[in-house]
């Protein structure tokens, strides 16, 4: 989740922050932090595009002046305890794996006794990570 700073100079009052409000709500995946005279603050969930947002707020009779961007996803490194222990099982999970967004990098060690799958999130959480190799039809479990 990314969050972006938008500067909109003809959006002044409250009826037209409020209309810009609901051009924000009219978007999948985009939540509004605040709205005050003039600039609007908002978080994306991945995949939201701010070409989307701006196309939103130019229907609803504004004007875009800026957009600045700060990526907030949180990155961390992750281990767990698996049943996937060798090249077949590794390539049936590598679809759902590569597939999550919110996963940067990932390795199963298929030689060591736990089979430990190390995961560098670009954002996903430790459930996330538990329930795609799970849906994958593995068992997973974090190390303690």
């Amino acid at each position: 989740m990314k969050t972006i700073h938008i500067s909109i100079p003809d959006m002044q009052s409250a009826h037209c922050q409020t209309r810009v409000q609901n051009a924000f709500d009219s978007i999948e995946g985009v939540t509004v932090n605040e709205i005050k005279a003039g600039q609007a603050s908002i978080a994306l969930n991945d995949g939201q595009q701010q070409a989307d947002v701006t196309a939103a707020i130019e229907k609803a009779g504004y004007t875009v002046a800026d957009i600045t961007a700060e990526d907030n996803t949180a990155s961390a490194t992750l281990s767990f305890k698996t049943n996937i222990n060798c090249g077949g099982c590794v390539a049936s999970v590598r679809p759902a794996l590569d597939g999550n967004s919110g996963i940067a990098e990932w390795e199963v060690d298929t030689t060591g006794k736990d089979k430990i799958l190390t995961v560098k999130t670009a954002g996903a959480t430790p459930e996330d990570v538990i329930n795609t190799v799970k849906d994958a039809g593995f068992k997973i479990e974090p190390v303690l």
